[in-house]
């Protein structure tokens, strides 16, 4: 059964974790809330048109290790699917945006991230560009486009 809930219900989201909170270990509990405060959302990856399903699963495994918790995926030609040997489970952890409704997808996504205050990052392999190395993180909230 899938619950459908309001994330924006703060009162309806604190409610849910204390009452399921009961069913787990105390310290299993604290692990999950060291985890969940150490994730980030200042840093965000989109995957655009990925029709490789092992080079999404371990972005979405990478994004999980480094404490990344939005990923943005945007479906025009290829539908997004998880290789399950190759996440480990990790989308199970991570928040996943899809954009799959309209023709073009990539200008929803981007108009969307920037609605949000992010700046979009996208990777290219020309010669006139800056280095990962030359990103300055602190102008802001950064989105890392990946794909096509």
């Amino acid at each position: 059964m899938k619950l459908n809930i309001d994330p924006t219900d703060k009162e309806l989201r604190k409610r849910l974790i204390d009452y399921l909170s009961q069913f787990i270990y105390d310290r299993r509990y604290q692990l999950f809330r060291s985890i969940i405060s150490n994730r980030t959302r200042y840093i965000t990856v989109v995957l655009e048109d990925i029709y490789q399903a092992q080079n999404a699963s371990a972005t979405l495994r990478t994004c999980d290790c480094l404490g990344v918790q939005d990923i943005h995926i945007i479906e025009n030609s290829n539908k997004f699917s998880v290789d399950s040997e190759v996440d480990m489970g990790a989308s199970k952890w991570l928040t996943l945006h899809r954009y799959n409704k309209l023709e073009n997808n990539t200008l929803e996504a981007i108009n969307a991230l920037r609605e949000k205050g992010y700046r979009i990052v996208a990777t290219t392999p020309h010669d006139n560009d800056c280095t990962i190395s030359e990103l300055d993180l602190s102008k802001g909230k950064v989105a890392l486009l990946f794909g096509t």
